[in-house]
């Protein structure tokens, strides 16, 4: 388990996170090729006005899809160690979940965003605790609210663990764009290429850890409780104490 002291690690986070990676790059980029080239050329032939929100809808779907499918597919890897199922079996996996999935990110979104705009911290706080929301929806097949209130119970405690990890992506972030901006000041065309190249290798590892954190959590905390549950049995029986003796004959 990546625990310490009943905490979630970090470090391992992130090892698990690449571990999954090497093991299911080819197939996660196989999905995103099926699912946002069709939906990209949709919203491009759809163009503007009434048709382009549309295609809005279209492109916003297909990102759920890949979303949804990416959870499914660290799913899968973390049962054996490797990918079992196909790319028509991931995606039909997904596809009934579409529409909560959606429901799920403008919710979240929604009220993270209001919690930033009156005050950071309710914003940041809330974003921590509902960071695990989306895995818990595809992998428990729970409701949007549900799936809120199991992410909220998984990072209770876990929290300032997690903005470490966040904190630590988005400086990630930060100097992959700042690399990126160098190479387009020296050479557009270069910085354009190395963003591409970035954006295909970095994205999938980012969209990983999130549902990697969710198994790591549900690991900690249910290990925990059966470790608990484990004690008082076992107490529970040396408190028993010497069997009565049997009746004289």
């Amino acid at each position: 388990m990546n625990a310490q002291n009943g905490h979630l690690d970090i470090g391992g986070v992130f090892d698990s996170t690449t571990e999954i990676y090497k093991n299911c790059f080819g197939t996660v980029w196989i999905v995103a090729l099926v699912l946002l080239i069709p939906a990209n050329i949709i919203v491009a032939l759809l163009g503007n006005g009434i048709l382009g929100i549309i295609g809005s809808l279209i492109s916003l779907a297909a990102s759920a899809w890949l979303m949804g499918s990416i959870i499914k597919i660290v799913q899968d890897v973390e049962a054996d160690g490797r990918v079992d199922m196909s790319v028509g079996e991931i995606l039909g996996a997904v596809w009934p979940r579409i529409v909560p999935i959606v429901l799920l990110e403008i919710v979240v979104g929604i009220l993270v965003a209001i919690g930033l705009i009156f005050l950071i911290i309710p914003g940041v706080i809330l974003a921590l605790m509902w960071s695990v929301s989306l895995p818990a929806l595809v992998v428990e097949d729970k409701g949007v609210f549900d799936s809120m209130s199991r992410s909220s119970e998984l990072t209770r405690e876990n929290r300032m663990r997690i903005l470490g990890l966040a904190i630590l992506i988005l400086v990630l972030y930060l100097v992959l764009v700042i690399v990126v901006a160098l190479l387009a000041a020296i050479t557009p065309i270069l910085g354009i290429i190395v963003g591409i190249v970035l954006g295909v290798l970095i994205y999938p590892y980012i969209a990983i850890i999130s549902t990697v954190l969710y198994f790591n959590l549900v690991e900690l905390k249910e290990g925990l409780v059966m470790a608990s549950e484990t004690v008082v049995e076992e107490t529970l029986i040396v408190d028993e104490g010497p069997a009565d003796p049997p009746p004289a004959v």
